[in-house]
């Protein structure tokens, strides 16, 4: 069996989930509160029911959602004993029904599960840290039992179970007992039975009665023989009408096939025939059409005049082509040259705007050379100058610069001495606060009280030893006291704020600022100079850029022109070069033009004859290409249409041979079958067909008379045939109604025996008789389902007990080496002790192994049973995270043997293990923590996550206390 599909109506916190498994193993992955307990949960509810409502200790969760009105879901099981069944199980009903749609009965779930319970399940396919930490708390005596309770008995509750199951039927039965029930029941019924076979001797009327019911039951016994044997004769006779109509359309068949006569045909002679006569009418509608398309073409032929011109003026063709292809190189150097003029005078333009000097006035001569040289010594005047000012400039931001910092040190300093100030201000306000009047109150008080006390007490004349007086006394010192150290306290601070310290760096501070104030105003005297020499030289610059402007209106530049730009570049010698590189260009045009004049000439009669509107040396080109172009294609028009003609005369004269030896063919298969035309010839392939139709018919009428051909030809015709059927069908109602008063005499004397056996002791005996038979049908049940049920757990649990080396040891073993690392070879097991042997052969005793090899131990144990007790009950194993406490050596073992018994055993394993995440292939692993299956109302999410966060900061301080 295995878990195909959960899916979840409500189940605490998934709601409307659907969850697909694996048949191998499904790892289900997620930290605490993914949901994978509830998942574990959920499985053991469907299956074995919901957990109780009432409150008690250990009790488990129910998980009620909270957001869904439906608790419960279904789960589909597959390889079941019923197929694929659906278990539906919720808070209202419990259903079964198969995968189709059909209901099952609830008691089927039972047989499902293989009378397995909760706890049985939990016991033997629930792995969990609590299974493994129950290790830690059994002794060492206890040990070696408690894992012989689980190798060699394969369990110690199923043994107790098959123990149970054989005391309850030895209650009921023993093969020499007594006091069983069964044993008890069986005496009984056996002295009713005698009791109830002595009544009915002694009754004579009852023994004439059944003898006479049994020489009726011999006369209707031979009766209904000889009815037997009428109905046969009816049967067979209604065989022989049923086919006699079939046995005529033979004779009939046989007698047409008679009257025709069959022609030898060779094979596939028809389809030759037909073939050949449709090959002639195909050859003949083709020359018909080629017959049409060779008169085209000639009409074609006369139409093509450029055809015959092309011929005529071939050796002229050819020259003026290659005559062309020369004028377009030279056409291509004509416009390059076109071209470059143009460049050219673009280029001299552009000297004349960028260098801004009039091309009529400037010159190419020695006196132009020397008004260059007189303009290099006004321009290294002008850059002298200014090299000169820029310099002075520099030292006077620099100056500025250093006035400002000095402003800015100044005005730091006012701020300093402001705050300074301010300071003072505060320290004072401080000090009237600390010297206020009203802290000599409490002196002065005690003063005034006291001396008022001495007083009145000295002109009462009251003695000095009164308490009042010296108290007065007291007091008044008190108060002086009082008043002193008030007095003494405020100088002290008048005394501190008079002398503090601040005072002497304000008077610092402003001496500061008053020497960097002298300092910024001479700074600012200089750079006034500094400002006075700078106008001084631009007057100087503007008189030698004045004559670099008359310089250049000399030479024949503009005035805005840029003096130095001209002295490096020199543009007007640029200019003259570009004017002598045009007239190059002119002349090299001139020869060019003088070959493409010549050209067209040479043309002349092709233009005649193909005259064209523009003359242009491109359009000409194109235009002779053209023309070449179109007498090529005429030309190969012409050959080709030629081709078409000869081709087209050939294939006549083909298909006229073809007709002739197709029309021989047609008339060797007329003479063969004896005929003289097509008609005559298909005549005799319809009586061929005929024959032969009327053949197969008679085959099939003769194999439906099988067997029945001599009866059928002894039937002289079809109405004696009838005739003696009718009289079968007479002589069956003659026994019929000899048969009917029998019948009736039987029942009455049945009724009148029924009577005497229901009068008297005899009906009494019988009934007990009756009931003690149900009794015992209802225990032997009870008493073979139990015993069934006890074999089949001896069967499978009890075998080790014989045989200490069985199935069951053997796969332990082998689970046992693989988790081990090979480490130990061997689980060595019989009634009383259990032993596990290393790789060197040592054996160790259970309480002698390692925590870690104890749990292993158990793990490959408790695998074995299962995989053992599978061919009884084959369930799912469920695995809560019971491998933490294995190291990553350890998981890694385990994780290989969940991988092998997944191929016959379905694991769902339940974990949030990263090197299980790891290890296994990302189908057979479902992430809960991806699975959003909390839905809460979107106004109360911020209120559930509160409430969330305050339940998990008590439940810290809960665990801190």
């Amino acid at each position: 069996m295995r878990i195909k599909t959960l899916d979840i109506y409500g189940y605490g916190r998934w709601i409307n989930q659907k969850f697909d498994i694996n048949d191998d193993i499904q790892l289900f992955y997620g930290r605490n509160e993914s949901g994978k307990s509830t998942l574990q949960s959920f499985v053991r509810s469907i299956l074995f029911g919901f957990p109780s409502r009432r409150k008690k200790v250990n009790q488990p969760n129910r998980y009620e959602p909270k957001n869904s009105d439906v608790y419960g879901g279904r789960i589909l099981l597959t390889e079941t004993i019923y197929g694929d069944v659906w278990i539906e199980r919720t808070d209202k009903e419990l259903k079964l029904y198969t995968d189709s749609g059909e209901e099952l009965a609830i008691s089927k779930l039972n047989e499902i599960l293989g009378g397995l319970d909760e706890s049985l399940f939990d016991n033997f396919y629930a792995f969990n840290l609590a299974n493994l930490q129950e290790l830690a708390n059994v002794g060492a005596d206890q040990l070696n039992d408690y894992f012989l309770s689980i190798g060699t008995l394969g369990s110690d509750k199923f043994l107790s179970i098959s123990k149970d199951l054989e005391k309850q039927t030895d209650e009921l039965f023993k093969p020499r007992g007594v006091k069983p029930e069964l044993n008890r029941l069986l005496n009984d019924y056996d002295h009713l039975s005698e009791q109830a076979n002595e009544a009915k001797r002694n009754t004579g009327r009852y023994n004439d009665l059944t003898r006479r019911r049994d020489q009726i039951d011999v006369v209707i016994k031979e009766t209904n023989q000889q009815l037997n044997q009428v109905e046969q004769d009816i049967r067979e006779k209604d065989k022989l009408i049923s086919r006699y109509d079939t046995y005529l359309k033979l004779k009939a068949t046989e007698k047409a096939l008679q009257g025709l006569v069959f022609t030898t045909i060779p094979e596939n002679a028809p389809k030759k025939l037909k073939d050949n006569v449709d090959s002639i009418q195909n050859l003949e509608e083709e020359n018909i059409a080629l017959t049409e398309r060779i008169a085209h073409i000639q009409n074609e032929l006369g139409q093509l005049t450029r055809f015959n011109w092309a011929k005529n003026h071939e050796q002229d063709r050819k020259k003026w082509l290659a005559q062309t292809e020369q004028i377009k190189e030279v056409q291509t150097k004509f416009e390059q040259m076109n071209q470059r003029i143009h460049e050219t005078n673009e280029s001299m333009t552009q000297l004349a705007v960028k260098g801004q000097f009039y091309p009529e006035k400037i010159e190419n001569s020695q006196a132009y050379e020397e008004k260059v040289e007189k303009g290099l010594i006004i321009q290294t005047k002008l850059i002298d100058s200014n090299s000169e000012i820029e310099t002075i400039r520099i030292q006077r931001k620099m100056l500025l610069e250093q006035r400002k910092n000095l402003q800015n040190k100044s005005a730091n300093l006012r701020q300093n001495v402001a705050k300074i100030e301010n300071q003072r201000v505060n320290e004072e306000e401080i000090l009237i606060q600390n010297t206020r009047l009203s802290e000599y109150f409490i002196g002065l008080t005690l003063l005034v009280v006291g001396l008022i006390v001495v007083f009145f007490n000295l002109v009462n004349e009251a003695s000095m030893a009164n308490i009042i007086f010296w108290l007065g006394v007291f007091m008044t010192l008190i108060g002086i006291a009082s008043m002193s150290y008030v007095f003494v306290k405020h100088r002290n601070l008048m005394n501190e704020f008079n002398n503090s310290p601040v005072l002497d760096r304000a008077n610092q501070l402003k001496e500061e600022e008053k020497q960097v104030s002298e300092q910024s105003r001479e700074l600012g005297k200089e750079i006034n100079e500094k400002e006075d020499t700078i106008n001084e030289l631009e007057e100087a610059k503007a008189e030698i850029v004045k004559d670099q402007n008359h310089w250049l209106t000399e030479i024949g530049f503009y005035p805005t022109a840029d003096p130095e730009w001209i002295l490096k570049t020199n543009p007007v010698k640029s200019y003259f070069s570009e004017m002598e590189k045009r007239e190059t260009y002119e002349a090299e045009l001139a020869k060019l033009a003088s070959q493409i004049e010549d050209w067209k000439d040479a043309i002349s009669p092709l233009l005649e004859r193909f005259p064209v509107n523009d003359v242009t040396t491109r359009v000409l080109i194109r235009h002779v290409e053209e023309v070449e172009a179109s007498l090529i294609q005429a030309q190969q028009r012409g050959n080709s249409l030629k081709e078409r003609l000869v081709e087209a005369r050939e294939r006549i004269e083909k298909n006229k041979s073809k007709i002739d030896a197709r029309q021989v063919v047609i008339q060797d298969i007329y003479n063969k079958t004896d005929v003289t035309n097509r008609l005559e010839f298909e005549q005799r392939v319809s009586i061929n067909q005929e024959i032969e139709d009327l053949t197969n018919k008679k085959e099939l009428y003769k194999e439906q008379i099988t067997g029945f051909e001599d009866d059928l030809a002894s039937i002289e015709s079809k109405q004696s045939l009838n005739e003696s059927f009718h009289e079968s069908e007479r002589e069956h109602s003659i026994l019929k109604g000899k048969l009917d008063p029998n019948i009736r005499e039987r029942a009455n004397l049945v009724v009148e025996i029924q009577q005497l056996e229901q009068d008297g002791t005899f009906q009494e005996l019988s009934q007990q008789l009756e009931n003690k038979k149900t009794e015992i049908l209802e225990v032997i049940h009870e008493w073979g389902t139990k015993r069934l049920a006890m074999d089949m757990i001896n069967q499978t649990l009890r075998k080790g007990l014989d045989n200490p080396v069985n199935e069951m040891n053997e796969i332990a073993d082998r689970i046992f080496n693989i988790l081990s690392f090979s480490r130990y070879t061997q689980i060595k097991m019989n009634k009383k002790d259990i032993k596990v042997k290393q790789f060197s052969d040592v054996l160790f005793s259970p309480h002698e192994l390692s925590q870690g090899t104890l749990e292993q131990l158990y793990v490959a144990l408790r695998l074995a049973f299962v995989i053992s007790a599978q061919r009884m009950i084959k369930m799912p194993i469920i695995i809560d995270d019971a491998f933490v406490n294995f190291d990553e050596f350890r998981k890694t073992s385990m994780y290989k043997v969940l991988q092998d018994i997944s191929e016959d055993i379905q694991v769902l394993f339940f974990t949030f293990d990263q090197q299980a995440n790891e290890t296994f292939h990302p189908k057979f692993i479902i992430n809960l923590e991806e699975i959003n299956s909390i839905d809460l109302p979107n106004e109360n999410t911020q209120n559930y996550n509160e409430a969330l966060d305050e339940s998990l900061e008590a439940a810290k301080e809960e665990v801190s206390q």
